[in-house]
């Protein structure tokens, strides 16, 4: 479980992730937790909204787990998570 200050550095680096080249991973830590967030593909929904898809790493006390999920970008700019 993250802290509220750990759980902020990963939501900037899945912010970071979002512009980033997709493959290139995005690192973060803070207080003895890290991870990584990776765009790993984007597109475009049938609703013509442009999405990535992700994977991210957490790795708290040596337990790492891992998560995919797809976002997509909505009209106001800002992004949905579509999927986990």
């Amino acid at each position: 479980m993250l802290n509220e200050q750990q759980q902020r550095a990963l939501e900037d680096a899945q912010i970071a992730a979002t512009a980033a080249p997709i493959g290139a991973p995005i690192f973060w830590h803070d207080q003895g937790a890290r991870g990584t967030v990776v765009a790993t593909r984007d597109g475009w929904s049938d609703a013509g909204r442009y999405c990535r898809e992700f994977q991210q790493t957490v790795e708290i006390g040596g337990r790492s787990e891992q998560a995919y999920g797809t976002a997509c970008r909505q009209p106001d700019g800002a992004w949905l998570v579509t999927s986990q």
